[in-house]
């Protein structure tokens, strides 16, 4: 995976996922405050000198890989501490991370904001992000930027030559190429099939062009049963035992809710603000089938994953894979099996939500859904790099 070479001291920062953006705050959604903020350093010490705020901390972050100090929980596992009637009480000093959602900020071999799609108030009127993007940049300590950026370009160095070492090693023009010609494939079920197949049976060389990385995929046998794989990927993601690391979804009423799999069903509850939990669902997983994707969905599908496969925290999320792996696939393999077996996650939660519905297509309006449920925990993946 070549990284594109940039003069010493420079840091490239792409704007390009924020362009054209609006967004809007909907009042009562709150998806923000369901995400628990991590504290930076200064911001710990502002909360511990206040003898108001100091009972807000928490010791350690919901997710075992965040280090350092949080906002505590209502309940353990429900809104953030300094909600209340889905209004923040702190909102003037609000932490850097409330501040700067819906956009992520990645760093890599370069800077990149993300947009996060699961926020409703994405393409409202309203505030342009690139504008709000700016103002976060802005915001950063130069000194601060530089040492992230520094120890990241270091990070995704030494995976390239652990890559060219393993003779895996293509370019990211190349497979992500590759990924953008066969990103209609992903709604079609032979062609999701094709390339799961691929990437686990594929005989890649080191550096391919994207045309040849293209054509092994689409000449792979559809061998990978979607059904089988989308349910048993699909109850993994709700078989948590920790309510607060439960993928969260608001749907079109701004109702808060949560999935979990208990006994082999997968119950659903409404969510308040105190961490309370209200039954509401109960579905077997092996009833949700993968519904037919329409063509106004298939559009928003593919447009989606076009903007997931220009996301450099995706590839860095796919080079934590192949590093996880120990570096035994070639990376445009691991990279299009990547992005197909989040293509079926997606699917499958669509058709999940469409189910509870007791819709039998997924058109525009159900793809949408699905992202909505779906985009924060992609965006959420474990990936080489850092998001500051």
């Amino acid at each position: 995976m070549r990284e594109q070479k940039q003069p010493e001291g420079r840091i490239d920062i792409d704007f390009s996922e924020l362009e054209g953006r609006s967004y809007s705050c909907i009042d009562g959604c709150a998806l923000c405050c369901l995400c628990q903020p991590e504290l930076l350093p200064d911001e710990e010490r502002k909360l511990r000198n206040d003898p108001r705020l100091v009972e807000a901390i928490s010791g350690k972050h919901i997710s075992p890989d965040v280090r350092g100090a949080a906002i505590k929980l209502r309940g353990e596992h429900g809104a953030c501490y300094f909600l209340d009637k889905k209004r923040c009480g702190i909102y003037a000093d609000r932490p850097h991370f409330c501040r700067s959602f819906p956009i992520s900020v990645f760093v890599g071999w370069r800077v990149q904001l993300n947009v996060n799609l699961s926020c409703r108030g994405i393409g409202l009127a309203g505030e342009p992000l690139r504008k709000l993007g700016q103002e976060i940049m802005t915001g950063f300590d130069e000194r601060t930027l530089y040492d992230e950026f520094s120890s990241a370009r270091r990070v995704f160095s030494d995976f390239n030559s652990n890559m060219r070492e393993a003779r895996i090693a293509q370019s990211v023009q190349s497979v992500r190429d590759a990924a953008q010609t066969v990103v209609g494939d992903l709604s079609d079920a032979i062609g999701l099939s094709k390339i799961l197949t691929y990437a686990e049976n594929g005989n890649t060389r080191q550096n391919s062009s994207a045309n040849d990385i293209v054509r092994l995929a689409r000449k792979s046998e559809a061998e990978a049963n979607l059904e089988e794989r989308a349910v048993i990927d699909g109850t993994e993601l709700f078989d948590l035992p920790e309510k607060s690391m439960l993928p969260v979804y608001i749907n079109e009423r701004l109702d808060w809710r949560i999935f979990q799999l208990v006994d082999k069903e997968i119950v659903g509850y409404n969510l308040s603000e105190e961490g309370k939990i209200e039954e509401m669902s109960r579905t077997d997983p092996s009833d949700v089938e993968l519904l037919p994707i329409g063509e106004d969905g298939a559009r928003i599908f593919k447009e989606y994953f076009s903007t997931v496969n220009r996301r450099d925290c995706f590839l860095g999320h796919a080079a934590h894979l192949c590093d996880l792996e120990g570096y035994e696939f070639n990376f445009a393999q691991v990279y299009l099996g990547t992005m197909a077996t989040n293509a079926l996650d997606l699917w499958w939660r669509s058709s999940f939500l469409a189910s509870l519905e007791g819709r039998e297509r997924l058109d525009l309006r159900e793809i949408r859904e699905g992202i909505v449920f779906f985009d924060m925990d992609l965006l959420d993946l474990p990936t080489i790099g850092a998001f500051i």
